[in-house]
């Protein structure tokens, strides 16, 4: 980390130190802040902590650089998917999954909205997994940026820094656009100024982010609305949802629990497949939402699709990753048995499902009982559906914690890029006690900041 990073935060610490009944008020002010201006999780105010993760310009550039090349190499094995049967072995999608890769998004990016799950280590970068199905938390960032600025007017040793600030909701919108103007260039019948439908089921715990994104958008002359996968009809040869017609789907509910409900939404599935909506991101993102693609991405056999400097980024910043099976594997220099080096080698690795999120059945080897880690592995040996992955360290910082006294106490930090239409769109961070990293799973959100020392 820089030295002015680090001396940053020994200032933000002193100060909180030293005024222990200003962050109880301020802390109190961020959730009712929150609360009022939507940034909810399940009904309460989005759990955070009240000091951001600050990073340096150059952590910041390292960010941009990887995140958007990143992205770029993913749109690239999508189409790499699409044509080469032997990946499409490996991934192992089903028959429906694959019905719906094959609709095509009528736009040049299949891969439009993606955060970069990671952990930066100084100005190393190692991605673990792309969230790029239907990820959340670009609203919800751009709201705790807002409370946080009101905060650190009240923050005098913050008037040494330059702090930067981002607006994703903004640059959302105009991807969002971008596709739509692409997708118009075919389906010219459809009008210059898209009905948007943020879609996903009605119960989901991140609502309120829809309710900010609906906001925002209208707020720019955009018509929106909030439906579910089941609102959706075909009328007249129209994509009809809750008696509106809509031609411009944000698609928020995630791809696997579409298939799990088929028989319930196959009128949404007919208006993408018909083009009588675009639909953001694609169907086709959900390829590269899978672990199993950290795998492939590493292998030689398949990266004749990426530039060199693509292929040097996916050595340098994504950990070992295997499919979960009963095989020879190369690691480092040398073959191995899964199912012997899995067991052996437990504390340097960590066993995941390819395709859930939110945390959900990640073991990891150092925290996991031996037995409890030999049953996972022999559960799934056979199912071709779980990677084992080299672990990596996990950042920590000292975040307070408020109440009577305020007490600084580590936490683990995972830090999370978005990429809007390849270009790199700031970031959020999540913090837990637990190594095991998602709000969904008891953690928080902060902002995470640009710092640099104004020079004097």
């Amino acid at each position: 980390m820089a030295d002015s990073i680090q001396q940053l935060n020994r200032e933000y610490r002193e100060y909180f130190l030293k005024n222990r009944t200003s962050p109880e008020e301020h802390m109190s002010f961020l959730q009712m802040f929150l609360v009022e201006r939507g940034c909810t999780f399940g009904g309460e105010a989005m759990p955070t902590l009240l000091k951001p993760n600050f990073i340096s310009s150059r952590q910041s550039a390292l960010l941009k650089s990887h995140v958007e090349r990143m992205s770029r190499a993913l749109n690239k094995f999508i189409g790499l998917y699409l044509s080469d049967d032997r990946v499409r072995g490996i991934m192992g999608f089903s028959e429906k999954e694959n019905r719906l890769f094959r609709i095509e998004p009528g736009y040049r990016n299949p891969l439009v909205i993606s955060r970069l799950d990671a952990f930066l280590n100084g100005e190393s970068l190692k991605f673990l997994e792309f969230n790029c199905d239907s990820p959340a938390g670009i609203a919800y960032a751009d709201v705790l940026e807002e409370g946080f600025q009101v905060i650190f007017r009240k923050y005098p040793f913050l008037n040494g820094y330059r702090i930067r600030y981002a607006r994703r909701q903004g640059r959302l919108l105009e991807s969002l656009l971008q596709c739509y103007r692409e997708f118009r260039e075919i389906q010219r019948q459809f009008p210059e100024k898209p009905v948007v439908a943020i879609v996903d089921w009605a119960d989901v715990s991140t609502r309120s982010e829809f309710e900010l994104h609906r906001q925002h958008f209208t707020e720019h002359g955009i018509e929106t609305i909030i439906a579910t996968p089941q609102d959706f009809e075909i009328k007249r040869g129209r994509a009809v949802a809750g008696g509106q017609e809509v031609h411009l789907v944000y698609k928020r509910v995630i791809t696997r629990e579409l298939i799990e409900k088929w028989d319930e939404v196959q009128d949404f599935i007919g208006c993408i497949g018909s083009g009588l909506v675009c639909c953001c991101n694609s169907f086709r993102s959900y390829i590269v939402g899978n672990k199993k693609v950290l795998a492939v991405l590493a292998d030689p056999r398949y990266q004749s699709v990426f530039t060199d400097r693509e292929r040097q980024l996916i050595r340098n910043t994504i950990p070992w990753t295997a499919v979960l099976a009963d095989v020879r594997v190369k690691y480092g220099r040398r073959l191995v048995h899964l199912k012997s080096f899995i067991p052996e080698q437990k504390d340097r690795l960590v066993l995941k499902p390819g395709n859930k999120y939110g945390g959900k059945d990640v073991y990891i080897g150092r925290e996991t009982p031996q037995d409890v880690w030999e049953k996972v592995m022999n559960d799934h040996l056979d199912d071709d559906t779980w990677v084992v992955q080299e672990y990596v360290d996990i950042p920590t910082d000292e975040y307070p914690e408020i109440s009577r006294s305020v007490v600084f106490k580590p936490k683990y930090v995972n830090i999370n890029p978005f990429a809007l239409n390849n270009r790199y769109s700031g970031t959020i961070t999540r913090i837990s006690d637990s190594p095991v990293i998602n709000v969904s799973a008891g953690g928080g959100l902060v902002p995470t900041l640009t710092a640099e020392p104004l020079e004097i």
